[in-house]
């Protein structure tokens, strides 16, 4: 069945389905939080920005965390600040325009940004003042490339037409909105009430202004969650027609998150539920014209991340797929995590820890982690599988200097089982992921994480599927 499978013919048996669905980590980055290091301080962090300022040339990423939200949902697993008062944000902006003028300074003439993300919590949360403000600061330390990929998470029920103008005049040309489902049960069960009104309006507002691309999220799994009510939230966003979705399995995680204790374990959906319900994604969404992106996205074929993955020069930073080719990327903000001179670093969760840091003169770094040679190849070899299904043995022999089959001897036996199931394909010199595979992707990776054990020692992974 192999080199015949489609996406139309692939059957996940519930044989399948029960030794593969397991606890696994999702490898936005490898190695994985769990095994970053709590003695990467300030000090790390100086030496990772004065690394990566050699590259003078090279383009970079900018991601920026807003955290505060006016309510929390009960299945968020977000670093997020629950606050309406007046002022706080304001507080918050003092000190990331801190952060940003000593990272500016570290970095010396490094300063061509070709993409940065707004993330949160809620960036809309900001007033049109505040967010020029902080656009602001950033335009005047960096140079932002005229074709930049700007974007931001954008939260319905906020939003304003006066901040959507805002956010074009300064340049921002991607939004990605929160859905998660459209069914009103759902919504109570997770305490997030969006009206699909609501949604359509603020969707036809940066349509109306010109955003290039628009995202929905959605994800599956979630309490109180059916076949009828999902589909029918499923046919609700092709008719809105957003140029990408993501559509995320649920993280159930009540001992790590306990805003997510309000949740009914009762009414999660089972396994093999859970897998009806992104199979019915899945097939919606392909049968309306979009392709399946990575693990989790979808995109229409003309869309930059369908043309990348054509040309298997899709990338995936902690900011989600994309086809910038910035080699580092830069954290600002409480909990926000940044890949940077061969290092990952990320900052304080806590707010005032992260204040009294840059209050100071040091930067708020909480953890990090240096890659040796042997992650970086790793790192390599996991972002090809989960963003291109493929992996180029004399491309990655001509980087590394290393054979596949003699460094990876010992996967190769714990790859055989993946070749009997039909999830990956020998091709020419390369192992492709099949259809069936790419549904099973974080299991893939997961053969060749050399950390594996030592993380899931030491927190609570989601589910694969």
């Amino acid at each position: 069945m192999s080199t015949e499978q489609t996406a139309e013919s692939i059957q996940v048996t519930p044989e399948l389905l029960r030794r593969y669905d397991r606890p696994g980590p999702r490898y936005t980055s490898y190695p994985t939080a769990p095994v970053w290091r709590e003695d990467f301080g300030d000090a790390e962090y100086r030496k990772a920005l004065s690394e990566a300022a050699s590259r003078a040339d090279d383009p970079l990423s900018i991601y920026i965390h807003v955290p505060f939200c006016q309510e929390r949902c009960a299945f968020c697993g977000c670093n997020v600040i629950i606050s309406k008062k007046e002022g706080v944000a304001d507080v918050y902006l003092d000190h990331i325009e801190l952060e940003i003028s000593m990272a500016a300074e570290v970095l010396g003439d490094r300063r061509h940004v070709q993409q940065m993300h707004w993330g949160g919590g809620t960036p809309t949360f900001l007033h049109v003042d505040q967010i020029e403000r902080l656009f602001g600061m950033v335009r005047d330390r960096f140079s932002i490339a005229s074709n930049a990929e700007i974007a931001l998470e954008m939260d319905p029920r906020v939003t304003t037409p006066e901040q959507v103008a805002t956010l074009r005049k300064l340049g921002f040309n991607r939004a990605s909105m929160g859905v998660q489902d459209l069914d009103p049960e759902v919504q109570c069960e997770i305490h997030r009430f969006q009206t699909e009104e609501q949604t359509r309006k603020l969707f036809g507002i940066c349509r109306d202004s010109g955003f290039d691309g628009i995202n929905i999220d959605l994800i599956y799994g979630l309490p109180g969650q059916s076949v009828e009510g999902w589909s029918e939230t499923i046919d609700k966003v092709i008719d809105i027609a957003p140029d990408r979705l993501a559509v995320y399995s649920y993280a159930y995680l009540p001992d790590k998150l306990h805003n997510q204790r309000h949740i009914d374990m009762a009414k999660l959906p089972d396994a093999d539920h859970k897998l009806e319900l992104f199979t019915i994604a899945r097939a919606k969404f392909t049968a309306a014209g979009y392709r399946a992106i990575g693990m989790d996205h979808f995109a229409k074929p003309q869309d930059e991340l369908s043309l990348a993955m054509d040309e298997r020069r899709l990338r995936r930073n902690f900011m989600g797929y994309t086809v910038v080719p910035a080699t580092d990327m830069l954290g600002i903000g409480t909990s926000a995590i940044g890949e940077i001179g061969g290092c990952y670093a990320q900052n304080e969760k806590k707010l005032s820890r992260y204040y009294q840091a840059l209050e100071v003169g040091k930067f708020a770094t909480s953890c990090g982690f240096e890659l040796t040679k042997d992650d970086t190849i790793r790192s390599h070899v996991i972002r090809e599988l989960m963003c291109n299904f493929f992996l180029d043995f004399a491309d990655l022999e001509s980087r590394f200097g290393i054979a596949f089959g003699e460094y990876f001897a010992d996967e190769e036996a714990a790859l055989a089982p993946l070749f009997s199931d039909d999830f990956i394909a020998r091709d020419n010199g390369a192992i492709r992921v099949l259809p069936l595979g790419q549904i099973f992707i974080r299991n893939v990776a997961m053969v060749f994480d050399a950390h594996l054990k030592k993380a899931a020692a030491k927190t609570q992974f989601s589910r694969t599927v």
